[in-house]
C-alpha cells in the first residue's frame, strides 16, 4: 500500500526490466510474484483458518507491486513447511480463482534457510537446507466460499531440493525432484503418498 503508485516501485521494476537481479525473504519475497498475499490483518493467516474458511479475515490480497517476467500469473509464500502453510497456499489458489486473476492458479513457495534461484529463461534451482513446491491448480475450486471449509481437489504438487533438481517456470514442469497430488475436501487436507511436504 506504502509503495504502489511511487517512484520507488518505478525504479524497482526498471531495474528488474533491465536484467539487474532481485531477490527477498518473507514477505520480500510474496511481493515478487504477480499475486500477493498482502497479510494486512493483524496476524497472518493459518491453515487452519484458511482452509475453514478462504476468505478469513486474515486473507488479505493484492496484485502487481513488482514486473517478474518468470513469476507472471503466480502467487508465493515462505517460512513454509516450518509454520505449516500448505492448507493456506490451497486457500491462496481458491482465491486467486475467485478474484478472476487466474483460471488455472499457480503458486511457490519456499521453506525457511532455502532460496529459489531462477535463470532469466525460467529456469530454477534451490540452494539451502529447505524445500521449494510448485503447486498447479487444475481449474476452478469445488467450493470457495466465504463460512464454508474448502474443497479444492487435484492441486498439482512439485517438491524440489538443493541439488540436481530443477524447475521451469516456463514449461511449469520439473526434473529430479518429487510430484505428487494435493485435496482440500470440505476443509481437510490430504496427499498422495501421505506427506503434504
Amino acid at each position: 500500500q506504502a509503495w504502489k503508485g511511487t517512484a520507488l516501485q518505478q525504479a524497482l521494476n526498471e531495474r528488474i526490466a533491465a536484467g539487474v537481479p532481485v531477490g527477498g525473504t518473507s514477505a520480500g519475497l510474496n511481493v515478487l510474484t504477480s499475486f500477493i498475499y498482502s497479510a494486512t490483518a493483524s496476524k497472518g493467516a493459518t491453515s487452519s483458518q484458511a482452509l475453514a474458511d478462504p476468505f478469513h479475515r486474515t486473507m488479505s490480497f493484492d496484485r502487481d507491486l513488482l514486473s517478474v517476467p518468470q513469476l507472471a500469473g503466480v502467487i508465493g509464500d515462505s517460512h513454509f513447511a516450518a509454520r505449516d502453510r500448505m492448507g493456506r497456499d490451497l486457500a491462496f489458489l481458491c482465491r486467486v480463482h475467485a478474484q478472476g486473476w487466474s483460471a488455472a492458479p499457480r503458486g511457490i513457495a519456499v521453506d525457511e534457510q532455502t532460496a529459489l534461484l531462477i535463470k532469466p529463461d525460467g529456469q530454477a534451482t534451490a540452494v539451502g537446507t529447505g524445500s521449494v513446491y510448485f503447486l498447479q491448480a487444475p481449474g476452478a475450486p469445488e467450493v470457495c466460499s466465504p463460512r464454508l471449509p474448502l474443497t479444492y481437489r487435484n492441486i498439482a504438487a512439485y517438491r524440489i531440493e538443493s541439488g540436481a533438481a530443477s524447475f521451469s517456470l516456463l514449461s511449469w514442469a520439473g526434473s529430479g525432484g518429487t510430484g505428487y497430488m494435493l485435496s482440500a475436501i470440505q476443509g481437510a487436507l490430504s496427499a498422495t503418498g501421505g506427506s503434504i511436504y
